[in-house]
């Protein structure tokens, strides 16, 4: 019974220890989405930045379609459009209502590309090579973009993500501590077997490996059960974040996961590792007021 009793609060001490981990890789697993949440907005606002190209009133058809060819292989381009004299008119009309040919006459408009640039591009360096880039076209009479918008938005994304980073290593190290304290918890019961596997001359390594396994595996555990809880999570939140992200990809959930489960290994292994090493370091007399 003693033996049973034993064995039961040893394994309900790892449990304990597993759930508790658990929560601070939940939080980190939480953060990591955050990043890549504001990563996908960051991609999905400068991708709406519309670019655009407005072509001479003497151009051809031919010239028109080739020009159109070259820019659609541009490494910059994500998406292209091309507006005729007699589009671009339509859409004016509509807008305003009435048809703006009957009181001019003749049709003001220039036939233009709208471009939507890859999000890599659409930043304020980038954009001036893309401008310069097209101007090079022949046909091309001139471009407009909104110079100071996409400032604008390169330079809160640059602080929203400052913002994310900064709570990043915060609550990583926050981590590190509590799953640090928890694994010193749970190792310094065995501080006295520790010591005497010392005295009968068993290495550093042969005495660590053992604590180390279990390290690992309590850190695998409260991956598990960290990716659970954010599984959940998404489920009831599916409907809202979908807007904002391709809930869909793979490599999202792979990215998160990973994140959890390569934090959850990395610190108990290490946290264990620091745990065995101080009390290796210590003689019988200290082990009493640790």
């Amino acid at each position: 019974m003693k033996k049973k009793a034993a064995k039961y609060r040893l394994f309900n001490s790892k449990l304990t220890s597993a759930i508790s981990i658990s929560m601070v890789l939940f939080m980190l697993g939480i953060i990591s989405m955050f990043v890549l949440l504001g990563q996908e907005l960051s991609a999905y606002v400068k991708e709406n930045i519309v670019f655009s190209v407005i072509i001479k009133d003497s151009a051809k058809d031919p010239e028109i379609f080739s020009a159109e060819r070259q820019l659609r292989y541009k490494p910059y381009v994500k998406q292209l459009r091309y507006i005729s004299k007699k589009d671009a008119l339509n859409e004016l009309a509509a807008e305003m209502g009435e048809d703006p040919l009957e009181f001019l006459g003749y049709n003001p408009l220039p036939a233009s590309f709208e471009i939507n640039l890859n999000s890599d591009y659409a930043n304020n360096d980038s954009i001036i090579l893309v401008d310069n880039d097209i101007k090079t076209i022949e046909i091309v009479k001139s471009t407009n973009y909104q110079n100071n918008l996409i400032y604008e938005i390169n330079h809160n994304i640059k602080k929203i993500m400052l913002i994310f980073s900064v709570i990043a290593v915060l609550l990583l190290t926050v981590s590190f501590i509590l799953v640090n304290n928890t694994i010193r918890l749970l190792i310094y019961s065995n501080r006295f077997l520790i010591h005497t596997m010392k005295l009968v001359g068993a290495t550093r390594h042969f005495i660590r490996k053992p604590y180390v396994y279990q390290g690992i595996m309590i850190g695998i555990i409260a991956s598990v059960f960290a990716i659970l809880y954010l599984a959940g999570l998404f489920y009831f939140l599916f409907p809202d974040l979908e807007m904002f992200m391709d809930l869909y990809d793979t490599k999202l959930y792979i990215t998160v996961g990973g994140t959890i489960l390569f934090f959850g290994i990395f610190i108990t292994m290490l946290s264990t590792i620091w745990a065995v090493n101080k009390y290796l370091r210590h003689d019988l007399d200290d082990l009493y007021y640790l």
